[in-house]
């Protein structure tokens, strides 16, 4: 009861009213995604913002990926990814924008996945607020929280920085549970580079472009794999034909297309024959499900009851769910209707459980023991209920399973993989044991170039140390000693070839047998690890030693051998750093279905309380505490004095930066009101700190107490005492060295200041802390303000960096809403006009400025062919009208009225601008 009544308080107290108004919003998005309003877009930064937030913007763009989920929606599906990308990637941070971007994203996944939970979805919408200025502490607060790597900040797309690779991946036309767009942002979200996604043939053309094009969005590589399976000595083993690099160039696969119907015929036809006995063994494992384990399900319960579990179909109106291409999808396919019975059946014996605890008199002895152990039953049933378990408990049956078409002669397959340049590799290699995999190898080294050594979902039934003595067969082939491969062979009683020995050997000798990894990851599993592989000298040293504790690390022989032959993202090892390649999804055992009765309400901590407070309370609070040690220091009115100097430095740093001089520019809301709390908090701390030093220096003061000396040497002390503060909680607040060091030497380059107008300080009677202080803020707001007007002019010049081309494009739409978003920048902020003069008419350096002026020179600056096409554009003689006609065309009421008045109140003026520029 008081933990209840407790955490009310606390919510209650948490979080400000405008972040639960958009709570509601969002989730009547989630709940009914036909109220998703689409209209043209613009800029992120641009005039959208005026209509919708940008968190809104991204979890509706994620929301449209995640319910248009027919092949047919995949241009939908790839709009919305654009925009999504485009969103998340323009955030406040310019020292980690990749990691914001993808700490942002996580963020709105989880808010869609907690609809039902209120307190952890408010708490993720203020993470994202909080995460949007791209504070590095703070990102990697998110980054450690989500258990996903920091990746370098380069300016580079994912594909280039060598971070994390998995080369055996499925979507939902295979094996998977995804649809495609849904693998890149998971690979995006965790920092994976390099991904080859296996499908069982090349009828499904649009899922392809898709995850191509999605790759080249979000700036992932992406290999294109066909997965096939040969009979070879008897035993069935699988492949994957890896196509030739179609990364990042959907048009490129759409021509290899157009030539596969002659040389890829054959092998296609067999492809479909394996698909359409795929189908049929899943028709078999559901009527199998039905006549076999639904009678055991529905024991004791009608037909027509909600408790009764209905037979099974691939016809039944599956909606909101993938369609289904292979066995390892039926658990997902079965789950959401089992998972609502069981629930049922849980509702109901909780209810006869509390009338038996209520009324035990109604029940005997007996009754009550089979009720209590019925309860326990179905609730823990309910609660492990598992897509992954129900898979293996109803649909893997290896006796059911029709075996799949095998290719009739890998060597042609070989052929057309040499013919296209592909690779032939083969998977799950330990499927048929160690001896088999050995001699088919053996048998077949000609046309095998990659074998993966470890393949994770294979752990789920293949012991680890069989993998390691594969990855160890696989090294002694490569360094070509026979002695060894025969000493390894004896050691564990494998029985071989031994003419297929030797001429494998002489073959590897110039064509090395290259190891590969891979996680065969269709989304799902729980029991094991997920999607991609990273090699640990790639984390930042921070990270390191977190990840190998939580993560599954590769077995050493495997790593080591990963790193001397395979083709994945890594760099050279740095002194006794070793290979060691870390798993970067990981088993997760924690997600339990609940009922909602159970007792396991824990109090919020207090922590957790403090850091989602309602902002208006958390800021007084700030102030107040930063107040009390300045009054009893000071007294009222220079505690008062000393606050007024922070705080206007704050707000007025805040406002110039952003829209300069001019006071009827500067805006409310350009006011980081968290950080002038926290500012008045810190510095009100700062005053018995100074008041000691100044007091002691007094006493250890020998000389007169006045003079330029005393008061030369006086503000040295304090000057220094309040940098070192200065410092010290700027660290702890996880500000960046650049800021650290700025507001440590501000106070030194304060104290000749401070010196120099003692005098007049002093005949005021203004104590010389108080001085000292207001000297320091001086100093710092120049400082600050420069430092803030510098990352504006620079997130400017990156915005207009990307609007400027538009113009020059042929899409009218694109050029109208270039122009709309480039006089809404105009109006927003003075800052806009001085960064897109520099784009677009280069600026002479000031030295060859000067030294063209001390020649007689007065060269003109020429102006770049975007000038005389902004210039065209915007003065075109129905420019006007033409961009009046648009909006009213593609926008509702409101949004037409704000955008008419927007252009009525800036074209002409922006007309005006770029005539007067030359």
């Amino acid at each position: 009861m008081f933990v209840k009544v407790y955490n009310d308080i606390v919510n209650f107290l948490s979080f400000a009213n405008n972040l639960r108004d958009l709570r509601k919003k969002i989730n009547l998005r989630i709940d009914i995604p036909e109220m998703i309003t689409q209209f043209p877009g613009s800029h992120p930064k641009g005039f959208i913002k005026e209509f919708k937030k940008r968190r809104t913007t991204i979890l509706e763009s994620y929301l449209l990926l995640t319910k248009n989920l027919e092949s047919v929606n995949y241009n939908e599906r790839l709009k919305a990814l654009r925009l999504l990308a485009e969103h998340i990637i323009y955030s406040r941070s310019l020292k980690m924008p990749l990691n914001t971007a993808r700490v942002q994203l996580a963020l709105m996944k989880e808010v869609i996945k907690n609809r039902d939970n209120k307190r952890i979805q408010l708490e993720l919408m203020h993470d994202f607020s909080v995460s949007s200025f791209g504070h590095p502490r703070v990102i990697r607060r998110f980054l450690k929280k989500f258990d996903i790597i920091e990746v370098p900040e380069t300016g580079d797309e994912l594909k280039d920085l060598k971070m994390g690779w998995d080369f055996h991946v499925h979507d939902n036309t295979s094996y998977g549970r995804k649809t495609p767009i849904q693998l890149i942002i998971d690979a995006f979200i965790k920092g994976i580079s390099e991904l080859t996604v296996a499908y069982t043939n090349l009828d499904h053309e649009e899922a392809i472009n898709e995850i191509l094009e999605a790759g080249k969005i979000l700036g992932i590589k992406v290999n294109i794999a066909i997965e096939f399976s040969a009979i070879i000595n008897g035993f069935r083993f699988h492949f994957l034909y890896v196509l030739p690099g179609f990364s990042n160039k959907p048009k490129k696969f759409k021509k290899f297309l157009k030539q596969k119907s002659d040389d890829y015929k054959h092998f296609l036809k067999e492809l479909d024959e394996s698909d359409k006995k795929r189908i049929k063994t899943i028709e078999l494992f559901i009527d199998n499900f039905n006549k076999t384990h639904l009678p055991q399900i529905n024991e004791g319960y009608s037909s027509d009851s909600i408790y009764y579990l209905h037979p099974l179909s691939l016809h039944d109106d599956n909606s909101g769910l993938p369609k289904i291409y292979s066995a390892r999808q039926l658990g997902e396919l079965l789950y959401p209707k089992l998972r609502k019975v069981i629930e049922n059946r849980a509702l109901q014996i909780t209810a006869i459980k509390l009338k038996a605890d209520k009324k035990p008199e109604l029940f005997v002895k007996d009754e009550i023991e089979a009720i209590n152990k019925k309860f326990l039953q179905i609730r823990n049933q309910f609660r492990d209920l598992d897509p992954e378990k129900i898979r293996l408990e109803y649909f893997a049956s290896a006796d059911i399973a029709i075996p799949a078409t095998s290719v009739s002669s890998l060597d042609d397959i070989f052929d057309l993989a040499k013919k296209s340049e592909g690779n032939i590799k083969l998977v799950q290699p330990l499927q048929n044991g160690l001896e088999a995999a050995i001699n088919m190898i053996l048998d077949n080294y000609r046309l095998i170039t990659h074998t993966e050594i470890f393949n994770i979902h294979d752990t789920i039934e293949t012991k680890e140390s069989d993998f390691i003595l594969f990855t160890q067969f696989v090294k002694l082939l490569n360094d070509g000693n026979k002695d060894s491969v025969l000493d390894f062979l004896s050691k564990n009683n494998i029985n071989i070839n031994h003419s297929g020995l030797n001429k494998t050997l002489e073959y590897i000798k110039s064509n090395k047998l290259i190891p590969a990894i891979g996680s065969d990851a269709t989304g799902r599993s729980t029991l094991a690890p997920g999607m991609g592989f990273v090699m640990e000298n790639r984390l930042p040293k921070y990270q390191r030693n977190f990840f190998k504790k939580r993560h599954y690390n590769m077995p050493r022989e495997v790593s080591e051998l990963m790193y001397q032959l395979a083709r994945v993202p890594k760099t050279t090892l740095k002194g006794i750093e070793t290979a060691n390649i870390i798993c970067l999804g990981k088993l997760d055992s924690s997600k339990k279905n609940l009922l909602g009765d159970e007792k396991n309400e824990k109090p919020i901590a207090p922590m957790q309380a403090w850091e989602y407070l309602n902002p208006v309370i958390k800021n007084f609070i700030f102030i107040l505490i930063g107040f009390v040690p300045a009054y009893y220091i000071l007294g009222y009115e220079y505690a008062l004095l000393w606050f007024a100097i922070t705080g206007s430095r704050n707000m007025f740093v805040d406002v110039i930066s952003g829209n300069g001089l001019n006071p009827t520019e500067w805006r409310y809301q350009d006011i980081n009101w968290g950080n002038v709390a926290q500012s008045l908090f810190w510095t009100g701390f700062s005053v018995p700190i100074l008041g000691f030093v100044k007091t002691n220096f007094d006493l250890v003061w020998t000389g007169p107490h006045e003079g330029t000396l005393f008061e030369f040497v006086k503000f040295f002390f304090i000057n220094i005492s309040n940098g070192l503060y200065l410092a010290s909680h700027n660290y702890i607040r996880g500000f960046d060295k650049v800021t650290i060091r700025g507001n440590l030497f501000r106070s030194i380059i304060a104290w000749p200041f401070a010196t120099l107008f003692s005098p007049i300080g002093n005949a005021l009677g203004i104590p010389s802390i108080v001085q000292a202080k207001f000297w320091s803020d001086f100093v710092a707001s120049i400082i600050e303000g420069t430092g803030k007007y510098k990352n504006i002019i620079k997130l400017n010049y990156n915005i207009l960096k990307k609007l400027v081309p538009d113009f020059q494009s042929d899409d009218d739409e694109t050029v109208k809403l270039a122009t709309l978003d480039l006089i809404y920048f105009v109006q927003e902020s003075t800052r806009t006009k001085t960064v897109l003069k520099k784009q677009i008419i280069p600026q002479q350096r000031f030295f060859t400025k000067w030294k063209n002026k001390l020649k007689g020179k007065k060269k003109k600056t020429e102006p770049l062919d975007s000038y005389y096409e902004l210039k065209k554009r915007i003065n075109h003689p129905e420019g006007y009208n033409e961009l009046v006609n648009y909006i009213i065309e593609h926008y509702n009421r409101e949004q037409s009225l704000y955008l008419l008045k927007l252009v009525s109140e800036n074209y002409y003026n922006l007309q005006l601008w770029l005539k007067n520029l030359l």
